[in-house]
């Protein structure tokens, strides 16, 4: 047996958010770069807080041994300054929200990457810049600058982090830096000037060449993320003009056809008896012609109808599941009884938020399908039940289903499976694309099960309230 899972998916906008900024990010992706940048701070505070730990724990023999002085208590005060800097940065994230001015998104990027480099220099600092390589930690800054910001701000960054750098050189030169804290070194020698910019001007070279191809690679990605979704924004709206057109063209075509199904009606009450057997054969395959393009205009018009329906919160009004469904199959109960197809609902009243309108439309086509590719004398089963925090509502047949390699198309437009034409020739193939796109505008998950000659199953997933 197959199976299929129809997840819910977020309706397209119809318009792609407008990015702002030389960067080319929406606000949308810089909020999150934002807080992102938050969480990764606490792995440095704590970090910070553990090689303090490890220091005063361990004994300053010991360390000396290997070359190395305790630390003291200066990665607790950098971790405590860190901390409440990242404290206040969350408290102005909270403020924000996908409506704010990208401005204001990147002014907290810029403090909390100003901030850092503050105290990634009071670090550099106590640990020395030119005897150790912690200067090169300035460029994991860089590299996420090259990545929030467009390549004006990201050069900044990397300028500010060398200026950063090249002052700590400067004050370890002229004597104004405490003495690091975690090499021994000999305290009475002086630092040579030429030996510190040998190391100093290699340094900030490597982090101007890393800046330049960081942000050529970002600015090459954020330039086809423009094309993308200038082009998907183009496809959006061809997609809606043309829906548009359609719905009018379908709307146009309903007069006509409902005169020819007048005529023929009258034509069939006042001259019936009057016309010889071959007419009447003719009107009656233009009675079921009309009938069948009608249909079809109907699912036209409720497929572009739903699709027009603004992507947004969907409604969640109180809806009586048992009596919604009672409802649906009395509406299509006359085609039942012609195929002789009985129905068992199971399961008692479950009310859940929804809209009732999309809801009654989506259960008339699982209802109607599930009648349709019965067989004559066969019986549809629905049941409601509740598992963990969603209602489900399954709706069995015990028809012709559905082939394995037809199971994931059949929610496709205008997508008829081999043994359904055979078995139908007059559906329109919508009555599972309107199902898809209620699921959609309603986010809800359907699972689709089925055998070949044994019957399918679909089971919609909704929330419980």
């Amino acid at each position: 047996m197959g199976t299929f899972r129809l997840d819910p998916v977020t309706p397209p906008a119809g318009t792609v958010m407008a990015a702002s900024g030389d960067a080319g990010m929406t606000g949308v992706v810089l909020l999150h770069n934002a807080r992102w940048f938050t969480r990764i701070r606490w792995i440095v505070v704590a970090a910070l807080v553990l090689f303090g730990a490890v220091g005063m724990a361990i004994d300053p023999a010991f360390l000396k041994r290997y070359g190395l002085i305790a630390p003291g208590l200066w990665p607790w005060h950098l971790s405590g300054i860190l901390a409440l800097l990242n404290l206040g940065s969350i408290r102005w994230i909270r403020y924000m929200s996908a409506r704010t001015p990208w401005r204001m998104i990147a002014a907290n990027i810029w403090f909390q990457i100003v901030s850092d480099l503050v105290v990634l220099t009071g670090l550099v600092c106590r640990i020395g810049p030119t005897n150790t390589v912690v200067a090169f930690t300035y460029l994991f800054h860089i590299s996420l600058a090259c990545i929030f910001f467009g390549r004006r701000d990201s050069f900044l960054v990397t300028l500010l982090s060398a200026g950063l750098f090249l002052a700590t050189v400067a004050a370890e030169y002229l004597e104004l830096l405490p003495h690091p804290s975690v090499l021994v070194v000999d305290r009475l020698s002086h630092p040579d000037m030429p030996a510190s910019l040998l190391f100093a001007i290699p340094a900030v070279f490597v982090w101007l060449i890393v800046w330049y191809l960081v942000s050529s690679l970002s600015e090459a990605v954020r330039r086809r993320d423009r094309d993308l979704a200038a082009a998907n924004e183009r496809i959006l709206r061809a997609d809606k003009a043309i829906n548009q057109q359609m719905l009018r063209v379908t709307h146009d075509l309903k007069a006509p056809f409902s005169g020819i199904e007048s005529n023929i009606q009258i034509l069939k009450a006042l001259h019936w008896g009057e016309m010889p057997e071959s007419v009447r054969e003719i009107v009656g395959k233009i009675d079921a012609r009309s009938a069948a393009l009608r249909a079809r205009i109907s699912d036209i018009l409720t497929l572009g109808n739903l699709r027009s329906v603004p992507a947004g919160q969907p409604a969640r009004d109180p809806v009586s599941l048992r009596a919604l469904l009672e409802n649906v199959w009395l509406e299509i109960e006359d085609v039942a009884l012609r195929k002789q197809v009985s129905v068992k609902l199971a399961g008692a009243e479950v009310i859940v938020p929804g809209d009732s309108r999309q809801l009654k439309v989506l259960f008339a086509n699982l209802l109607a399908n599930a009648v349709t590719y019965s067989r004559i004398g066969g019986v549809v089963d629905i049941a409601i039940g509740k598992r963990d925090s969603r209602v489900t509502i399954r709706v069995a047949d015990h028809g012709i289903g559905i082939s394995d390699e037809s199971l994931a198309h059949v929610f496709d437009d205008f997508y008829r499976t081999p043994e359904a034409v055979a078995f139908n020739p007059n559906s329109t193939g919508l009555g599972l694309a309107i199902v898809r796109q209620i699921a959609q505008n309603l986010r809800l998950t359907i699972t689709a099960q089925s055998e070949a000659g044994n019957g399918t199953v679909f089971e919609v997933w909704m929330p419980a309230g």
